[in-house]
Order: C-alpha cells, then sequence, then structure tokens
C-alpha cells in the first residue's frame, strides 16, 4: 500500500482474492467482452473498498449493484455502496490514459466517482482522483481531484437509508424489513396475504404504527423483472391486529425522486391498497403514509 500526500492518491495490490473473485463473476457471463468488463469493474470496486476500509469508511460491498450478477449482465457498472447510503462508482482506466469514458447508467445516482488505474499485469490497482460531478463524457483524468476531496464530500452529504429492491432478488435484505414468509407468521396476517413469492418475484414488508391508538398497518413492497432492464413494482398496505380494514383516511402516496407525489390512494371502507407501478435500476422512489397528522417515508431505489 502506498500513498501519497501531495495530491492524495492511494496504490494497493490486487491480490489473489480480488482476482479470483472477478474470475468467479467474470465466467458468469456468456461473451468474453462482457466478461472482461465484469472483471476490470470488480477489481476497481474492491480497491476502492479496500480504500475505504483503510480509512474506517463503512460500506456494503454485496450491496451494490456490481455485486448483483443479473445487473452486471444488464449495465456496466462499477459501483460500491457505502454505509450512509450513497454510493459511488469506481472508474477503471488504463496507465497513461488521459481520459475516462463513464457509462450512461453511471451519470446519476452517485456521490461521486474514484478513478483507478489498474496496470496491465493487474498486480496494482492506484486510486487518481476524486471527481464529484462529471461535467463532460470522455471525462479528462486531470480534472480529478485528490482523494481528500472523496473524504470531505462524505462529510457534507447527509445520510440516506435507501432500500436497495434490486437486492432482495438475490437474497440481500436489509434488517428493517422481513420476507413476506416471516410476516405470514404475524397473528391476522396470514389469512389476508395469501401469496407466495416466486422464482423471479420476491415481495418484503414492515409493520407501521401509526398513532398511538393502536393503528398499525402492514406495507408490502415487491419487485419482479421483466422486460430487462425494466422490473415492475408494487406496493401493498394490509390492516393487521383484530382490524379488518384499514383506517379510515389513511393515504397512501408513491414519491418520485424529488418527492412529488406520482399515485396516491385514501382508505375509506377499505380492506386493503394496492399500487403498481414500473422502473429501472437506479431510479428512486418514495412510499410516504399519512394518518391525520402522523407521516411515515420509506425511501427505496430499485
Amino acid at each position: 500500500m502506498e500513498m501519497n500526500i501531495e495530491q492524495l492518491t492511494f496504490t494497493t495490490s490486487l491480490i489473489q482474492k480480488y482476482h479470483k473473485m472477478a474470475q468467479q463473476f467474470g465466467q458468469q457471463h456468456l461473451t468474453a467482452a462482457k466478461s472482461a468488463q465484469v472483471y476490470e469493474n470488480t477489481l476497481a470496486v474492491l480497491a476502492v473498498n479496500y480504500y475505504c476500509q483503510c480509512l474506517g469508511i463503512p460500506t456494503q460491498l454485496t450491496a451494490s449493484d456490481s455485486w448483483n450478477p443479473v445487473m452486471q449482465s444488464l449495465l456496466d457498472i462499477a459501483d460500491l455502496q457505502l454505509g450512509n447510503g450513497g454510493k459511488i462508482e469506481c472508474l477503471p482506466v488504463q496507465v497513461e490514459a488521459d481520459c475516462v469514458e463513464v457509462p450512461p447508467e453511471a451519470l446519476s445516482e452517485r456521490i461521486g466517482y474514484i478513478a483507478v488505474e489498474i496496470n496491465p499485469s493487474r498486480t496494482q490497482a492506484r486510486l487518481l482522483g476524486f471527481a464529484e460531478k462529471i461535467s463532460s463524457n470522455p471525462f479528462p483524468l486531470s480534472q480529478f481531484q485528490g482523494l481528500e476531496c472523496f473524504i470531505d464530500c462524505l462529510h457534507s452529504k447527509p445520510s440516506t437509508q435507501r432500500i436497495h429492491l434490486s437486492q432482495w432478488l438475490h437474497h440481500c435484505w436489509d434488517a428493517r424489513w422481513k420476507r413476506v414468509e416471516e410476516l405470514l407468521e404475524v397473528p391476522q396476517l396470514e389469512l389476508a396475504l395469501q401469496f407466495r413469492t416466486t422464482q423471479t418475484a420476491v415481495k418484503g414488508g414492515k409493520l407501521l404504527d401509526l398513532n398511538s391508538t393502536g393503528d398499525s398497518v402492514a406495507l408490502l413492497v415487491g419487485i419482479k423483472p421483466t422486460n430487462p432492464p425494466e422490473m415492475d413494482i408494487w406496493v401493498e398496505v394490509y390492516p393487521i391486529g383484530e382490524q379488518t380494514h384499514l383506517p379510515r383516511d389513511l393515504q397512501v402516496m408513491v414519491l418520485d425522486s424529488s418527492q412529488v407525489s406520482v399515485m396516491q390512494a385514501q382508505a375509506r371502507s377499505t380492506k386493503n391498497i394496492q399500487l403498481n407501478f414500473s422502473g429501472e435500476p437506479g431510479d428512486q422512489f418514495s412510499i410516504k403514509l399519512e394518518l391525520g397528522d402522523v407521516s411515515v417515508t420509506e425511501a427505496f431505489i430499485i
């Protein structure tokens, strides 16, 4: 490991463990070009992940889209999910390159970009610098700043807690959500929720207390791949406990990434509420439940 203090960079060895993981991912894809792309992306992500570990920056490596074989096949991604909910793109570049081409799918939903120079023998990776925004494509490496700017950026970004729905398809669950099979063990839910997940669809949920008088509901969210990269998303709200109907005047809204309501429904004499829509990997949305002066919002990214 080597650090350059003047313009902060970071050099680390690409150990055998990294190559083994990159090879395992690469072999899951049909074409040589896709396999090579995934191999390089994986090495870049592992190098940045190690750098974060050295600095004590929490990461969620397995929650990254780059760690999802389905996302690898659909997109050119080298993202690393950070513990604060943000995401950085780890851009592999060749030695002596003067610019880097940023894939279209990586131009949004990122708090920044780290250029990772991988030597021809793939024995070392050098983190060249950090860019918070990509203003042109290809983007000149000369416009990347020192890695200290990455650290400054982390300190300035608010923490987010978005649930990554695509990870549910690969059995990666946030601790705050449960698989539907677990929720079916809750009294009064077994009869209400007559569904099971399938090989191509998965559904999770959580119980929400809406006020101190015992009005509680089960919020369920499902995801199913349809026409890649499109995903079907559905939202369901059910009463729990001894209630057979949802609390009257309960409002359920789907908000876009700007927190604008794009779908909504209100309970009257309603047994459940269901909302359906579709999206693509990287799309963000929130689900907001309102009852009187109580409001609960859950944030998601596909």
